[in-house]
């Protein structure tokens, strides 16, 4: 598949000779949660960990297409290496995800894309996430998206965890794909993604998480920072922070 970009049309389409949209300046929301898995004695505390962004104009018109996330996160133990891992070309692969060792898969989440005129709604993307190989320092993500209506569109993309010093531990820098519509229109943009990752295995005498809590908590909180570009150069900054003290949920 290339950049691992594979479009159809999945519904009758009208008016083609409508111009494409104009772009207007763009702001971003980001919101963070964690999930308390296990709380063991001594030792780390195993979380999910759970990214919520949204991305918007001041007079509600289609954003300009989203190019690069950039997500700073605390300071936490990250245990990728403890996980099976997938490599990109067996997502790119004809099995897509299955292609994947299933234990390699350690997220989940939700798109919303608009593509107006196509559209007079965000079309909603399933998003699968996996462990990906050793990059340098880093970590490889993959990330499958799969559009539910409208248009059918699958990417894969891949992103680089790398560890930082200072206030946050690590970020996240993930390319994204371009989504094309059909001519004369313009890609489609992300208005907005939620992921949840929360991957556990027994490891020795213990279960291990994907992400265990730092075992130190500024008294302001956990602190996240997402910046996004766009195809139209500007950029959008939001922060957001993880309370100290974390609860657990029902099962």
């Amino acid at each position: 598949m290339g950049t691992g970009v594979r479009v159809g049309l999945a519904t009758a389409l009208g008016a083609l000779a409508l111009p494409g949209c104009a772009f207007a300046a763009q702001s971003a929301t980001l919101e963070t949660g964690a999930t308390l898995l296990d709380q063991p004695s001594g030792q780390p505390w195993a979380i999910g960990l759970d990214v919520d962004a949204k991305i918007a104009t001041p007079d509600g018109s289609q954003p300009s297409p989203l190019q690069r996330i950039r997500i700073r996160f605390p300071h936490a133990t990250l245990n990728a290496g403890d996980f099976t891992t997938c490599q990109r070309k067996r997502l790119e692969g004809r099995k897509g995800p299955d292609g994947c060792p299933p234990a390699s898969k350690i997220g989940e989440g939700l798109a919303m894309v608009e593509a107006r005129p196509l559209f007079d709604h965000p079309l909603r993307a399933r998003i699968d996430v996996f462990n990906g190989v050793r990059k340098g320092s880093g970590r490889e993500l993959l990330f499958l998206a799969r559009t539910e209506e409208g248009l059918s569109v699958q990417l894969v993309f891949a992103g680089v965890l790398k560890p930082l010093k200072g206030r946050y531990g690590f970020e996240l820098n993930l390319p994204v794909p371009r989504i094309p519509t059909v001519p004369p229109f313009g890609d489609a943009s992300v208005v907005g993604f939620e992921t949840h990752v929360q991957a556990r295995k027994r490891k020795g005498g213990r279960r291990i998480s994907y992400v265990e809590a730092p075992t130190r908590c500024p008294k302001v909180g956990l602190p996240f920072l997402g910046t996004f570009s766009f195809k139209d150069g500007t950029t959008a900054t939001a922060g957001a922070k993880i309370a100290c003290t974390l609860t657990s949920r029902p099962a």
